[in-house]
């Protein structure tokens, strides 16, 4: 499987329908924001890098502090595939 038909096909958990949604219509099918074209894989690198939910929200300001927060606090074990 393609890392693209991966994204497409991929799950997103229940706890977080209302909040990241994935369509292979827009951006290639990567997970994304509700409401935005602004990816997942934008806030796990903004925190992989050490970088502040503050900073991401600088850059991102079409998503919200809830959404951000709702997806860094769930599970923080579990990885979302993007």
């Amino acid at each position: 499987m393609t890392q693209d038909a991966a994204r497409i096909t991929m799950t997103i958990p229940t706890e977080l329908r209302e909040i990241l949604v994935a369509d292979p219509e827009i951006l290639s099918g990567a997970v994304r924001f509700k409401g935005t074209r602004v990816p997942l894989l934008a806030l796990q690198d903004t925190i992989i890098c050490g970088e502040s939910v503050d900073y991401f929200l600088d850059d991102f300001p079409d998503v919200t502090r809830s959404q951000a927060m709702s997806v860094l606090n769930w599970a923080p074990n579990e990885r979302i595939a993007t």
